[in-house]
């Protein structure tokens, strides 16, 4: 898991997208995340100084206090939840298998469960392909898929 970290930045607002901007600082543009409440809350503009406190993430700064002409906003972002699904009892691979079937895929292994889908090799008219298909049974994507893929090896050993 990355390590971030509590940032402050002061600067200008260059570019205005939603609830993000970029603020040019001294050191640098940062990518800043103030979220759909915190824009409610204030009313930016392209060239406002302003200072930012919050927690830097790999490709931006997530607002918690923002500063401008000496008023201050407090902002909270909601934490994700992650849903492990695979792990419910009431979620299974057999929705997914049966869309696989649907589609004319021949199974090859078992579903491999992710947080919001399974991934299910198949081959279908002579083509090796992984499907990822969501709980409900919706066929994501398809892709191809080479005899010799490191990711399937064990599912392709005497399937090719």
């Amino acid at each position: 898991m990355p390590h971030h970290h509590n940032k402050t930045a002061s600067g200008k607002i260059t570019h205005l997208f939603g609830h993000r901007f970029v603020l040019q600082t001294q050191e640098g543009a940062v990518l800043a995340d103030v979220t759909p409440h915190g824009l409610e809350q204030i009313k930016l503009a392209l060239n406002d100084t302003v200072t930012l406190e919050g927690e830097m993430k790999p490709s931006e700064l997530k607002v918690e206090r923002l500063t401008r002409a000496g008023k201050t906003i407090h902002i909270e972002h909601k934490k994700k939840h992650h849903h492990h699904h695979h792990h419910d009892s009431d979620v299974d691979a057999s929705t997914a298998l049966a869309s696989a079937r649907a589609a004319s895929f021949e199974i090859l292994g078992s579903p491999r469960p992710k947080p919001k889908h399974f991934e299910v090799l198949g081959r279908r008219k002579g083509e090796l392909c992984e499907s990822h298909i969501e709980f409900d049974g919706h066929i994501r994507k398809s892709k191809h898929v080479a005899k010799d893929d490191q990711k399937w090896h064990s599912d392709l050993q005497g399937a090719v």
